[in-house]
Protein backbone atom coordinates (compact mmCIF):
# COMPACT_ATOMS: atom_id res chain seq x y z
CA UNK A 1 0.00 0.00 0.00
CA UNK A 2 1.07 3.28 -0.71
CA UNK A 3 -0.16 6.80 0.75
CA UNK A 4 -0.71 9.85 -1.32
CA UNK A 5 -1.13 13.76 -1.09
CA UNK A 6 -3.72 14.14 -3.68
CA UNK A 7 -5.71 17.52 -4.66
CA UNK A 8 -9.88 17.32 -4.22
CA UNK A 9 -12.37 19.82 -5.72
CA UNK A 10 -14.93 20.10 -2.41
CA UNK A 11 -17.69 22.35 -1.52
CA UNK A 12 -16.59 24.69 1.30
CA UNK A 13 -19.73 25.85 3.67
CA UNK A 14 -18.67 28.60 6.11
CA UNK A 15 -20.88 28.82 9.41
CA UNK A 16 -20.43 32.04 11.47
CA UNK A 17 -22.65 31.82 14.09
CA UNK A 18 -24.35 28.84 15.99
CA UNK A 19 -27.60 29.58 14.18
CA UNK A 20 -27.25 26.77 11.58
CA UNK A 21 -30.46 28.06 9.44
CA UNK A 22 -27.74 29.69 6.81
CA UNK A 23 -26.19 26.51 6.60
CA UNK A 24 -29.62 24.43 5.66
CA UNK A 25 -30.29 27.30 3.25
CA UNK A 26 -26.78 27.31 1.57
CA UNK A 27 -26.56 23.85 0.85
CA UNK A 28 -30.28 24.03 -0.18
CA UNK A 29 -29.75 26.25 -2.66
CA UNK A 30 -27.12 24.53 -4.14
CA UNK A 31 -29.02 21.06 -4.24
CA UNK A 32 -31.66 22.65 -5.97
CA UNK A 33 -28.87 24.41 -8.68
CA UNK A 34 -28.10 21.16 -9.77
CA UNK A 35 -29.32 17.96 -7.62
CA UNK A 36 -27.71 15.18 -9.20
CA UNK A 37 -24.78 16.95 -9.19
CA UNK A 38 -24.31 17.80 -5.83
CA UNK A 39 -25.92 14.21 -4.77
CA UNK A 40 -23.84 12.93 -2.19
CA UNK A 41 -21.18 15.56 -2.78
CA UNK A 42 -18.55 16.27 -0.13
CA UNK A 43 -18.48 19.12 1.79
CA UNK A 44 -16.12 20.93 4.08
CA UNK A 45 -17.46 23.15 6.71
CA UNK A 46 -15.50 25.70 7.51
CA UNK A 47 -16.03 27.67 10.91
CA UNK A 48 -15.67 31.20 11.28
CA UNK A 49 -16.04 31.68 14.57
CA UNK A 50 -13.93 29.93 17.14
CA UNK A 51 -15.91 31.16 20.08
CA UNK A 52 -19.16 29.79 19.14
CA UNK A 53 -20.70 26.93 20.62
CA UNK A 54 -21.53 24.47 17.52
CA UNK A 55 -23.49 21.25 17.51
CA UNK A 56 -21.68 19.20 15.56
CA UNK A 57 -23.85 16.16 15.61
CA UNK A 58 -26.60 18.85 14.01
CA UNK A 59 -24.11 19.99 11.53
CA UNK A 60 -23.53 16.70 9.96
CA UNK A 61 -27.26 15.64 10.32
CA UNK A 62 -27.95 19.03 7.95
CA UNK A 63 -25.28 18.30 5.79
CA UNK A 64 -26.78 14.56 5.26
CA UNK A 65 -30.79 15.98 4.78
CA UNK A 66 -29.56 18.20 1.77
CA UNK A 67 -28.24 15.21 0.62
CA UNK A 68 -24.16 15.93 0.83
CA UNK A 69 -21.45 13.70 2.70
CA UNK A 70 -19.50 16.00 5.92
CA UNK A 71 -15.72 15.30 4.65
CA UNK A 72 -14.91 17.21 7.70
CA UNK A 73 -14.66 20.44 9.36
CA UNK A 74 -11.81 22.94 8.87
CA UNK A 75 -11.25 26.68 10.48
CA UNK A 76 -9.05 28.40 13.30
CA UNK A 77 -10.83 26.08 16.07
CA UNK A 78 -10.93 26.04 19.54
CA UNK A 79 -9.83 23.43 21.62
CA UNK A 80 -13.01 22.90 22.88
CA UNK A 81 -14.28 22.68 19.31
CA UNK A 82 -11.97 20.26 18.28
CA UNK A 83 -12.69 17.91 21.47
CA UNK A 84 -16.67 18.04 20.50
CA UNK A 85 -15.00 17.11 16.99
CA UNK A 86 -12.86 14.47 18.40
CA UNK A 87 -15.90 13.34 20.86
CA UNK A 88 -18.27 13.23 17.45
CA UNK A 89 -15.54 11.26 15.97
CA UNK A 90 -15.97 14.16 12.47
CA UNK A 91 -12.48 14.79 11.10
CA UNK A 92 -11.03 17.94 11.20
CA UNK A 93 -9.52 19.40 8.09
CA UNK A 94 -6.28 21.57 7.38
CA UNK A 95 -4.60 23.10 5.23
CA UNK A 96 -1.68 21.66 3.21
CA UNK A 97 1.82 23.58 3.93
CA UNK A 98 1.65 24.38 0.53
CA UNK A 99 -1.32 26.84 1.00
CA UNK A 100 -0.40 27.87 4.11
CA UNK A 101 2.99 29.37 2.62
CA UNK A 102 1.13 31.38 0.41
CA UNK A 103 -0.02 33.75 3.05
CA UNK A 104 1.89 36.41 3.89
CA UNK A 105 2.74 37.55 7.67
CA UNK A 106 2.78 41.60 8.67
CA UNK A 107 2.67 42.75 11.91
CA UNK A 108 2.21 38.51 13.01
CA UNK A 109 -1.39 39.07 10.95
CA UNK A 110 -2.11 36.87 7.69
CA UNK A 111 -2.56 39.11 4.80
CA UNK A 112 -5.25 38.58 2.19
CA UNK A 113 -3.17 37.17 -1.00
CA UNK A 114 -4.58 39.29 -3.68
CA UNK A 115 -4.75 37.34 -7.24
CA UNK A 116 -3.12 38.56 -10.02
CA UNK A 117 -6.16 38.80 -12.12
CA UNK A 118 -9.17 40.21 -10.47
CA UNK A 119 -12.17 39.51 -11.82
CA UNK A 120 -14.18 42.71 -11.72
CA UNK A 121 -18.43 42.59 -12.44
CA UNK A 122 -20.49 45.56 -12.87
CA UNK A 123 -24.33 45.24 -13.25
CA UNK A 124 -26.21 46.55 -16.21
CA UNK A 125 -29.93 47.19 -17.71
CA UNK A 126 -30.89 47.18 -20.77
CA UNK A 127 -34.54 46.88 -21.90
CA UNK A 128 -35.46 46.03 -18.36
CA UNK A 129 -32.73 42.67 -18.39
CA UNK A 130 -30.26 42.81 -15.93
CA UNK A 131 -26.87 41.42 -17.22
CA UNK A 132 -24.01 40.66 -14.96
CA UNK A 133 -20.69 41.29 -16.55
CA UNK A 134 -17.42 40.13 -15.10
CA UNK A 135 -13.62 41.25 -16.83
CA UNK A 136 -11.44 38.91 -16.28
CA UNK A 137 -10.31 35.16 -15.63
CA UNK A 138 -12.60 33.44 -12.61
CA UNK A 139 -9.98 31.48 -10.91
CA UNK A 140 -9.93 28.17 -9.45
CA UNK A 141 -11.96 28.59 -5.90
CA UNK A 142 -13.79 31.53 -7.27
CA UNK A 143 -17.63 31.35 -7.13
CA UNK A 144 -19.69 34.25 -9.14
CA UNK A 145 -23.54 33.86 -8.77
CA UNK A 146 -25.57 36.37 -11.20
CA UNK A 147 -29.03 36.13 -9.60
CA UNK A 148 -32.18 36.91 -11.55
CA UNK A 149 -30.16 37.94 -14.65
CA UNK A 150 -27.79 36.99 -17.45
CA UNK A 151 -23.86 36.47 -16.69
CA UNK A 152 -21.61 37.51 -18.74
CA UNK A 153 -17.76 36.17 -18.77
CA UNK A 154 -15.21 38.55 -21.01
CA UNK A 155 -12.53 36.14 -19.70
CA UNK A 156 -11.67 32.03 -19.04
CA UNK A 157 -13.11 30.13 -16.35
CA UNK A 158 -10.57 28.28 -14.98
CA UNK A 159 -10.98 24.79 -13.56
CA UNK A 160 -12.10 24.63 -10.00
CA UNK A 161 -14.00 28.10 -10.66
CA UNK A 162 -18.02 27.88 -10.99
CA UNK A 163 -20.18 30.31 -12.53
CA UNK A 164 -24.24 30.66 -11.69
CA UNK A 165 -27.23 32.27 -12.84
CA UNK A 166 -30.85 32.44 -13.02
CA UNK A 167 -30.31 33.75 -16.67
CA UNK A 168 -28.31 32.54 -19.41
CA UNK A 169 -24.46 32.47 -19.53
CA UNK A 170 -21.80 33.75 -22.08
CA UNK A 171 -18.02 33.44 -21.31
CA UNK A 172 -15.84 35.06 -24.15
CA UNK A 173 -12.79 32.47 -23.06
CA UNK A 174 -12.17 29.16 -22.16
CA UNK A 175 -14.84 27.16 -20.22
CA UNK A 176 -12.52 24.95 -17.82
CA UNK A 177 -14.65 25.31 -14.63
CA UNK A 178 -18.56 24.86 -14.01
CA UNK A 179 -21.40 26.55 -15.84
CA UNK A 180 -24.60 26.67 -14.16
CA UNK A 181 -26.99 28.33 -16.50
CA UNK A 182 -30.94 28.56 -15.22
CA UNK A 183 -30.58 27.33 -11.94
CA UNK A 184 -33.57 28.36 -10.48
CA UNK A 185 -35.29 25.88 -12.86
CA UNK A 186 -35.27 28.62 -16.06
CA UNK A 187 -35.69 25.79 -18.70
CA UNK A 188 -35.21 28.08 -21.65
CA UNK A 189 -31.61 29.06 -20.29
CA UNK A 190 -28.43 28.48 -22.16
CA UNK A 191 -24.53 28.71 -21.75
CA UNK A 192 -22.78 30.31 -24.77
CA UNK A 193 -19.08 29.46 -24.92
CA UNK A 194 -16.13 30.23 -27.27
CA UNK A 195 -14.66 27.28 -26.16
CA UNK A 196 -16.02 24.46 -24.78
CA UNK A 197 -13.74 22.43 -21.85
CA UNK A 198 -15.74 22.19 -18.70
CA UNK A 199 -15.92 20.35 -15.55
CA UNK A 200 -19.82 20.61 -15.68
CA UNK A 201 -22.58 22.15 -18.32
CA UNK A 202 -25.91 22.61 -16.22
CA UNK A 203 -29.34 23.95 -17.11
CA UNK A 204 -31.70 24.12 -14.94
CA UNK A 205 -30.30 21.41 -12.81
CA UNK A 206 -29.89 18.94 -16.02
CA UNK A 207 -26.13 18.74 -16.42
CA UNK A 208 -23.55 17.36 -18.48
CA UNK A 209 -19.95 16.44 -16.54
CA UNK A 210 -16.62 16.26 -19.15
CA UNK A 211 -16.72 12.60 -19.62
CA UNK A 212 -20.16 13.05 -21.07
CA UNK A 213 -19.82 15.53 -23.93
CA UNK A 214 -19.43 14.77 -27.50
CA UNK A 215 -15.91 14.60 -28.58
CA UNK A 216 -16.47 16.70 -31.64
CA UNK A 217 -17.81 19.49 -29.62
CA UNK A 218 -15.02 20.16 -26.82
CA UNK A 219 -12.84 22.84 -27.84
CA UNK A 220 -15.12 24.52 -29.97
CA UNK A 221 -17.58 27.64 -29.74
CA UNK A 222 -20.79 26.02 -28.48
CA UNK A 223 -23.83 26.33 -27.10
CA UNK A 224 -25.44 24.09 -24.84
CA UNK A 225 -29.79 24.03 -23.62
CA UNK A 226 -32.49 22.05 -23.15
CA UNK A 227 -34.72 20.34 -25.84
CA UNK A 228 -37.66 17.81 -24.27
CA UNK A 229 -35.45 18.22 -21.20
CA UNK A 230 -31.99 16.76 -21.94
CA UNK A 231 -28.82 18.99 -23.06
CA UNK A 232 -28.11 19.94 -26.47
CA UNK A 233 -24.90 20.59 -27.82
CA UNK A 234 -25.09 22.48 -31.08
CA UNK A 235 -21.94 23.92 -32.98
CA UNK A 236 -21.91 28.15 -32.87
CA UNK A 237 -21.44 29.72 -36.50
Amino acid sequence: MTLKSLNFSLLVVAVETEDLSQLADELNKRRIMAPDFFQYAPVVVHVENDTANLDFLRIREIVTENGFILAGVSGELSDSQKEALHADKIAILRRSKRQASKEVVVEDKPAEVVPEEVAETATFIANEVKTKIVTGRVRSGQQIYAKECDLVINGDVSAGAEIIADGNIHIYGTLRGRAIAGAMGDQTASVFCRVLAPELVSIAGVFKLSEGLPHEHLGKSCIVSLRNGQPVIETLN
